[in-house]
């Protein structure tokens, strides 16, 4: 286990779950992309892949053209 993790980040780690977590440890914020949207950068250890979190609409979408920062 890495100490740096949070605590869900861990369990779903444990157990390969099937759900989005904050990505990097559990470490990841919320984050305002070009076009307003409040995302979140997660991870689902069941399939492996990253994905962003519309904190809004409760969607998870892969594109991260989508999701660049706001300048």
């Amino acid at each position: 286990m890495n100490a740096n993790e949070t605590t869900e980040y861990q369990m779903a780690r444990i157990a390969r779950a099937d759900r989005w977590v904050p990505a990097c440890g559990g470490s990841e914020v919320p984050y305002r992309d070009r076009n307003g949207r409040e995302v979140l950068y997660v991870y689902n250890f069941a399939t492996g892949k990253h994905g962003f979190l519309d904190v809004g609409q409760d969607i998870v979408f892969e594109d991260d053209t989508l999701t660049e920062p706001a300048s």
